[in-house]
């Protein structure tokens, strides 16, 4: 009869010590970078308790399971344009539906392939307006509306509207694209002060999500077919299918910023370009090593932290950057905290949906399932 019950007391020891120790661990951050501390012992088996710690977690019910909501939904349709704040939206086998479905482009005529016209070289872009109007994402600026593009391009569409398929590069990821060169969008682009030549590009497969995704992705319980056996394919995201950051990072980076830089300077989440912004958790940054969760019941993994450019310090009001890039140099003084980046600041997390065809919405449970140790990688 003692065994009976000294059997369950010895596992309850057992957890509560891998927990505390954890817990030390990460408060001094030794599960970090060498670079950061300045350390020459090797951090792997750090890691790997850690890890253990919180795959015995998972397989144990209420226990480091913290719940909340979704609290806004952010869809992007044509990358680095301004997003459309929704209540209900499809998650489709690229991430949200329409997200970055669409880009600004210029021809490189020395690489010979299309990139990326970005926010952070043409702040003005932050002050674009966008709708969803009848079908068709209306754009426009300065109160006049320029060009509108559809939500859902047809065939016929870009037999219409769009060239050859030609190469394109993202963050040095290759993949195809088609411009749309029926698309005269040089009315807008004097508006708004870029040069006319850019154009407007479609991905018609887009590009497979190899890095840091789950090699087992296909083999999960529920997991939902796409056009690639093995991978999720995105369109225009920088390379995963969401963003997600949490509103309690976010206020904890204005306190940050108001200590260091005034009670002026601050960040919302329109600054991050989230696709999912969460209320709470309670401890700031307490995403970083999510591994997989559910909104409302439905699973994503998450793949890794998100490494942060310039765009933060954009001052979406005006239309130009912040002098001094406050944002960024408040985030480097805190924020470098991945092994696989450790000149990198983070904030917000990506992740990989396992099912889709379904909708999230508003006010819907979001729930942690398991943590883990999250690394970047160069994407490839």
């Amino acid at each position: 009869m003692f065994f009976l019950y000294a059997v369950p007391c010895y596992l309850v020891v057992a957890v509560a010590v891998l927990n505390g120790a954890t817990w030390l661990l990460k408060a001094l951050s030794l599960h970090e970078t060498k670079q950061q501390h300045g350390l020459s012992l090797n951090l792997a088996p750090v890691r790997s308790f850690i890890n253990t710690t919180y795959k015995v977690n998972s397989r144990i019910p209420f226990l480091d399971k913290p719940e909340t909501f979704v609290k806004e939904i952010r869809v992007h349709p044509i990358k680095s344009f301004p997003g459309l704040k929704v209540q209900t939206w499809k998650v489709t086998e690229h991430g949200l539906e329409c997200d970055r479905m669409y880009m600004l482009g210029r021809f490189d005529a020395v690489r010979q392939k299309w990139v990326m016209v970005s926010l952070r070289q043409h702040a003005s872009l932050s002050r674009v307006e966008l709708r969803l109007e009848d079908g068709h994402f209306v754009v426009g600026y300065g109160n006049r509306d320029y060009f509108s593009v559809p939500r859902s391009v047809s065939k016929d569409y870009l037999e219409k509207m769009a060239g050859n398929r030609e190469p394109a590069e993202l963050w040095n990821v290759d993949f195809e694209v088609v411009a749309l060169e029926k698309l005269d969008l040089r009315p807008f682009l004097a508006a708004v002060g870029l040069p006319e030549h850019y154009k407007l590009l479609y991905a018609p497969f887009g590009k497979l999500v190899v890095t840091n995704s789950p090699q087992n992705l296909a083999a999960l319980p529920n997991y939902t077919p796409g056009s690639h056996e093995k991978y999720r394919v995105t369109k225009f995201q920088d390379y995963f299918p969401i963003l997600l950051i949490s509103d309690a990072d976010i206020r904890d980076l204005n306190a940050r910023l108001a200590k260091e830089h005034g009670p002026e300077v601050r960040t919302t989440p329109t600054n991050f370009r989230p696709n999912i912004l969460i209320d709470g958790p309670e401890k700031p940054y307490d995403t970083d090593d999510w591994y997989r969760f559910t909104i409302s019941g439905r699973q994503w993994v998450v793949t890794s932290k998100c490494p942060r450019c310039s765009i933060p310090n954009i001052d979406f009001e005006t239309g130009k950057q912040r002098a001094k890039q406050p944002v960024s140099r408040t985030l480097a003084s805190f924020r470098r905290v991945d092994r696989g980046g450790p000149s990198l600041a983070f904030f917000g997390i990506s992740a990989v949906q396992v099912e889709h065809g379904y909708s999230v919405s508003v006010g819907d449970r979001v729930r942690l399932l398991e943590r883990r140790l999250n690394q970047y990688g160069e994407l490839a």
